[in-house]
């Protein structure tokens, strides 16, 4: 199989080429937030602070409202987040019975307004999934791109 298209491993792509830059978290869908959390402080040393959230905007297209347990931890530069559904419909629901726990996406630091950053990825031809509307022009939308989506956190930064 060739490479020829392809730039080499670890070469120099122009930052203004990339959709994104700055990685803010990865996120796991769990079953059990609380039993999970404590796996990982017990087992690794690592301690999370959950809470509970709200969200509501569209999911595939359709209004939704949906509530779920979240919990972060920063680990080094990383910050890891466990996600647990709890009631309503979300991509967070439908991965748990699709694929049970996992990697569900990488969240990204991107330009405000979310709807006009939406509309760059989809010229691209990759399609929202998900957005969670907070503020005028701000939120959060999950990007389907190949291996785990994509979350981009659309927020005006102080």
């Amino acid at each position: 199989m060739s490479s020829k298209n392809l730039p080499e491993p670890n070469s120099s792509i122009p930052e203004k080429q990339m959709m994104f830059n700055d990685t803010r978290h990865i996120a796991i869908v769990v079953k059990d937030i609380e039993k999970t959390a404590k796996y990982y402080y017990e087992k690794l040393g690592i301690a999370f602070n959950i809470r509970t959230m709200e969200h509501s905007g569209l999911l595939h297209g359709e209004p939704m409202k949906y509530k779920a347990k979240i919990a972060h931890a920063k680990v080094g530069s990383t910050t890891f987040e466990l996600l647990q559904p709890v009631e309503g419909k979300s991509l967070f629901e439908e991965f748990l019975k699709k694929q049970g726990e996992g990697i569900h996406h990488i969240a990204v630091d991107a330009p405000v307004p979310l709807e006009a950053e939406i509309e760059k990825w989809q010229k691209l031809g990759v399609k929202v999934q998900q957005i969670d509307k907070m503020n005028p022009g701000e939120g959060t939308a999950y990007m389907d791109v190949p291996g785990c989506m994509i979350e981009l956190l659309c927020f005006k930064r102080k």
